[in-house]
């Protein structure tokens, strides 16, 4: 079982109640196989991040901290020399006058911060709509509404999701968390997932924009699979079933 695989697990686990012993984990933990020092390990990483407190052999659930993926302060500078890369391999992608979906996320506004084409863009995302308004090529930048998740910046629920549906867009631009070695696409909140689902059956050509750091791992919701995205574009071709290795665009 994969690290963030065992890790959602007792995440999920260890939010059913205030205070867990060492020897009630180890007891819901036998039935996955789950070796007592990785089982220490993902526990340390998960206080470290605090999500949860250790204390004498007691483990005890933060309830001010909300089950979430890093925040994109943390992502800002993770990878940037990738994500540079990726934006400006996705300029080729764009034509004057597209009208693209962009989502949410720091390879997003990298890519949007380097568009030199006349282009209109929508997107969900607070922080792709301020880099579209600073860049004096885009033509026209339209932001969903709906309710802000602060974590990310993204625009999500019911009320954006009708607001997609009254837009049209050619190409989509999306970025995700993870992708596993079979193709599926995740994205470590679940109401974003849903968002990104009908833009990316939505756009007549979709792309995912994401560095290889994201691939050969599992995030928390998987929401599409490599099977139904047009492109991949990455700073490197990553580890990924063979099958999908023509679709890359590096």
């Amino acid at each position: 079982m994969y690290k963030v695989e065992r890790q959602k697990l007792l995440l999920n686990f260890l939010q059913t109640k205030e205070m867990f012993n060492m020897n009630e984990i180890m007891e819901f933990v036998k039935p996955y196989h789950i070796k007592y020092v990785l089982l220490r390990r993902d526990l340390q990483e998960l206080a470290a991040k605090n999500y949860i407190t250790l204390s004498y052999g007691v483990v005890k659930w933060n309830n001010k901290v909300s089950v979430e993926d890093t925040s994109r302060l943390e992502k800002l500078n993770i990878n940037y020399e990738a994500k540079k890369i990726i934006a400006k391999t996705a300029q080729q992608l764009i034509d004057d006058k597209d009208v693209i979906f962009v989502g949410a996320g720091t390879t997003c506004e990298e890519f949007v911060r380097q568009i030199t084409k006349y282009v209109k863009i929508i997107t969900n995302s607070k922080f792709v709509y301020e880099e579209a308004l600073k860049n004096e090529h885009i033509a026209d930048a339209v932001l969903l509404g709906g309710r802000l998740r602060e974590r990310s910046g993204a625009f999500i629920g019911t009320f954006t999701e009708k607001a997609l549906e009254i837009e049209t867009f050619y190409k989509a631009f999306i970025s995700v968390t993870n992708v596993d070695m079979e193709g599926k696409l995740y994205n470590n909140n679940e109401t974003e997932a849903s968002l990104e689902t009908k833009v990316l059956d939505m756009a007549s050509i979709s792309y995912i924009i994401s560095d290889s750091s994201k691939f050969n791992s599992i995030g928390f919701f998987d929401f599409y699979h490599a099977k139904d995205i047009d492109y991949f574009v990455c700073e490197k071709l990553p580890e990924i079933s063979a099958e999908f290795k023509n679709k890359f665009i590096i």
